[in-house]
């Protein structure tokens, strides 16, 4: 009886010792750039991270803030990860990827009526330095 209840507590001791166990950093590191390497979203992005005691710091550059949320996302999911300090920067000079090419404007049929247009004031008048003369019949009614 002795036996069996010592081999039990050894038993629970190991798996205790076993489950409380916590992922390297490289580790949790490793695993959190092949996720977001796996995303095809953040394909062009450049995107670096690092893992200190579980917390993941991620920096980097997107041109969207929706790719900046997916990596904060993905490495947050990564098991081992404690917490996440997102510092990706969205990238303004670069135009974000655009989703689809908008479709061909088609030009009306043959023998369509088009509105008229009308002439924008002042346009096709030469650029002069002088200032504008006043209209002296600005107070008047018409």
């Amino acid at each position: 009886m002795f036996r069996t209840t010592v081999f039990a507590l050894l038993a629970c001791a190991a798996v205790a010792t076993g489950c409380n166990r916590e992922r390297p950093d490289a580790t949790v590191n490793a695993a959190v750039l092949a996720q977001i390497d796996k995303e095809p979203a953040l394909s062009a992005a450049t995107q670096q991270s690092r893992t200190e005691q579980g917390h993941v710091y991620l920096t980097g550059r997107v041109t969207t803030p929706d790719q900046r949320k997916r990596a904060e996302d993905i490495a947050d999911d990564v098991k081992g990860v404690k917490g996440v300090t997102n510092d990706i920067q969205i990238d303004v000079a670069s135009p974000p990827p655009t989703a689809a090419p908008a479709p061909p404007t088609t030009p009306p049929p043959s023998g369509a009526m088009t509105p008229p247009t009308t002439p924008t004031p002042g346009a096709g008048m030469p650029e002069s330095d002088e200032a504008p003369m006043p209209d002296d019949r600005a107070g008047e009614q018409r």
